[in-house]
């Protein structure tokens, strides 16, 4: 169909409310009588709780509720249910929250929180995931296998793995026999923080009378939420209601409960009045969530030709002391380890491994940041070894059209190749490098990615037209910082046919607002887009039947265009303010139409028997290319330039494409280069934004944003989604540009200068 603002890059539906300071953030809430929350959290790793001393706590005044875990003895969990609201019988990490405070100032609950005394009995802790699978491994959840979601994942009873996927794929041994040559290689990929600008906060308040609960929050599936909480404390899923604030960045961060949990415990004492906890920059870094850190082998077998003929890869995951979404991340995101090529023997071994840590779960890329690292790298030491170039083999394997994904899905715009090319024409692949200076020598690198997203999952919609004419959205896709109000505004103005500018998307309400799986897994676009693309054609529908009756005429020759319903042959426009007008008169009324959709039943999906549940229905292909300098003297690395290619479908706002890539890029350099968590005994050690680098405007290099459009049959205007791959990519060209440069390959994360000297060092000692 025709658009006029699907594919334009308008301005954001939020920047004036942002900019003006009028956008309210969690943290701004104020309710009559709040109080405010404040935590005490665990100095130990792994110790039983022998006893809890509130009562100094409890005198002083201003205090309204001090709870413990037996308090409110209830476990919650997005994928297994293994998370005590406050700790229970012991604590598993050095932050998990052991009592709460509320207060009648923030300043009084922190005060109060310090009087509680613990007394602990400290036990053996374990924090390198291959030390917990150990036999000899202290047993972090010895209940494990009485929680809720284990069997699941397949958790293995009596020791400390919680997940363990295998999948495999042909013949193996018949794979590495053929092969011509056999490539083994180990990789790390560290933890790291989400660090979003607005850090976890939450307000909540409980309904005595009818035991029920208000949360505001941030987070980026509501809808999840409320029924975590229902399951946890086993009432009716109506007895919850989630209101959405707007979110100052989550990047898969804030899709569990975190500061929500401590709220919601502490307004079940507070006789109605509600609380807020806002956590500190140091609580965020060291008791909200991490990236899964993960270990990957990969065995891989090649023709001489250039062609795979097999892969094994082995995954060890470091869950941390609770599982948030880790278990999901540690079962579908592993799969994408082998990349996107066509490889006819393969065979997985991904197992998630609780640990006396920081918890870890989702962070933007799913699992995919951490095995494409692995996957790009040995792509390129591959290459090395066999004389091809980089792109070449890449292009050689990489899937196209029609091809088979591992469960025999069939792919359906699959961009990869185009991603490829332009990609490496961005950064000028072939052209000659420039010319060293001193001490400083460039190389080039590439790296790309397969992502799925999660299938199937449900979005719906209501879009009323009012009496005036103008238009509300209502939903329950959150606004992450990404532009989900303006894209859903821009594909509901085309299908409805009225201007942008009457359009609102007010934040979501679970009690109004219908269910959304969430924004995550960069579903939104496609998902809740196809919903209001629907819910739209069905409003134009109506508004062009109303204007029939009204105008006496029939509804085929009429159309609805910028908000004006004009005739065939007739001189004669009619706005929305007049039919609404005409039909309700001064007294006013509504039009109402719902959109829904699931990609369930999709013939996309179909798949090799009892294997449809790993299809996507849409998949997402990037590429990044890159330029660094390496200085031989110091070890320091310059990014200087990166070249990013996207396939998504069809951008429905290029801009916003634009900057969801260039935000990644800056987020994948800064992992990759920066970000590092310091430990000592369990403990982090830089816990403030002082000593936990992160890239700053001064470590930017050129970004050249490209988008590859490849025009998805099923999707709203052909849209896929964009957010999640952009990270991927970053950290493994920039390892494999470092190779072209000085020829040291760096296997782990984060890439330090030190690492890099070493590396040197180590050829000077063993030439080639």
């Amino acid at each position: 169909m025709a658009t006029t603002y699907v594919g334009k890059s308008v301005p954001r539906l939020d920047a004036l409310d942002k900019v003006t300071g009028h956008a309210v953030y969690t943290a701004d809430i104020e309710l009559p009588g709040m109080l405010y929350g404040a935590v005490l959290r665990s100095t130990l790793p792994h110790a039983r709780i022998r006893s809890i001393d509130t009562s100094f706590a409890k005198k002083m005044p201003g205090v309204r509720a001090v709870v413990t875990g037996r308090d409110f003895p209830f476990l919650f969990g997005t994928m297994i249910k293994d998370q005590p609201f406050l700790a229970l019988d012991k604590v598993r990490y050095i932050g998990e929250p052991v009592a709460a405070v509320a207060a009648e100032t923030e300043a009084l609950a922190q005060e109060a929180v310090q009087k509680i005394k613990v007394t602990y009995e400290e036990l053996p802790a374990v924090f390198d995931p291959h030390e917990a699978i150990k036999e000899s491994a202290p047993i972090i959840h010895e209940h494990m296998a009485d929680y809720y979601g284990t069997k699941y994942y397949n958790s293995v009873a009596g020791s400390n793995i919680c997940t363990l996927r295998t999948y495999s794929l042909g013949n193996m041994d018949q794979g590495f026999q053929e092969s011509d040559e056999i490539f083994e290689d180990e990789f790390f990929v560290h933890a790291v923080a989400h660090t979003p600008m607005e850090t976890h906060a939450a307000a909540a308040q409980f309904n005595g009378a009818g035991n029920a609960y208000t949360v505001w929050s941030s987070t980026d599936g509501p809808h999840r939420r409320m029924k975590e909480l229902s399951d946890a404390l086993a009432i009716p899923i109506n007895h919850v209601r989630i209101i959405s604030s707007y979110s100052g960045g989550g990047f898969g961060g804030k899709g569990n409960l975190v500061a929500e949990a401590v709220a919601v415990a502490l307004a079940r004492f507070t006789r109605g009045r509600p609380v807020k906890v806002l956590f500190s920059r140091e609580e965020e870094l060291t008791a909200s969530q991490t990236r899964i850190a993960a270990s990957v082998k990969l065995k891989t077998g090649m023709k001489k030709d250039g062609t795979f003929l097999a892969r094994r890869a082995e995954l060890v995951w470091d869950n941390g002391a609770y599982s948030s979404k880790a278990p999901d991340v540690a079962v579908r995101g592993a799969l994408t380890v082998f990349g996107p090529y066509r490889i006819p023997n393969i065979e997985l071994l991904s197992r998630l491994v609780y640990t006396n840590k920081e918890i870890s779960g989702a962070y933007r890329g799913y699992g995919t940041t951490q095995v494409t690292f692995a996957c790009e790298q040995q792509m390129d030491i591959i290459a090395e070894k066999m004389g091809f170039d980089p792109l070449e083999i890449r292009l050689k394997n990489g899937y196209v059209e029609g091809d088979p994904y591992i469960n025999g899905q069939r792919l359906h715009s699959v961009g990869l190749k185009e991603t490829l090319t332009q990609a490496c024409n961005g950064i000028g692949w072939k052209d000659k490098k420039p010319a060293g200076d001193g001490t400083k020598i460039r190389g080039r690198g590439m790296a790309t990615t397969i992502k799925g997203t999660a299938t199937p999952s449900d979005s719906s919609c209501f879009i009323k037209l009012n009496q005036d004419g103008s238009v509300t959205l209502i939903c329950s896709s959150v606004e992450v910082g990404a532009g989900q109000k303006t894209v859903l505004a821009q594909m509901a103005a085309d299908s409805i046919g009225v201007p942008l500018g009457v359009i609102s998307v007010p934040n979501s309400d679970t009690m109004i607002s219908p269910y959304d799986f969430g924004v995550t897994s960069s579903r939104t676009t496609f998902h809740m887009g196809t919903a209001v693309k629907r819910a739209g054609m069905k409003l134009r529908k109506k508004i062009l039947s109303l204007a029939a009756e009204i105008l006496s005429a029939d509804p085929a020759g009429l159309d609805l265009d910028n908000g004006l319903v004009t005739v065939s042959g007739r001189d004669e426009r009619l706005d929305l303010k007049s039919l609404m007008e005409k039909k309700f008169g001064g007294k006013g009324g509504t039009l109402i139409s719902e959109g829904h959709f699931s990609p369930a039943g999709s013939s996309l999906l179909a798949a090799s028997s009892g294997l449809e549940s790993m299809s996507s229905i849409f998949w997402k292909f990037a590429t990044h290319a890159v330029e660094v300098e390496v200085d031989t003297e110091t070890g320091t690395v310059r990014l200087v330039k990166v070249a990013a290619a996207h396939d998504v479908g069809r951008a429905i706002n290029p801009r916003g494409c634009e900057q969801q890539i260039e935000g990644a890029v800056i987020m994948g350099m800064s992992n990759a280069m920066l970000e590092e968590f310091k430990f000592e005994n369990g403990r982090i050690v830089n816990d403030t934004l002082a000593d936990y680098k992160l890239a700053t405007m001064e470590d930017l290099p050129e970004i050249v944003s490209i988008l590859v459009e490849s025009d998805h049959c099923e999707a709203p205007f052909g849209a896929k989604g964009i957010g999640e791959p952009a990270a991927a990519p970053t950290a493994p060209a920039i390892a494999n540009a470092i190779y072209d440069a000085v020829g040291v390959r760096i296997r782990e994360l984060p890439i330090t200068p030190e690492k890099i000297l070493a590396g040197l060092r180590k050829k000077e000692r063993n030439p080639i």
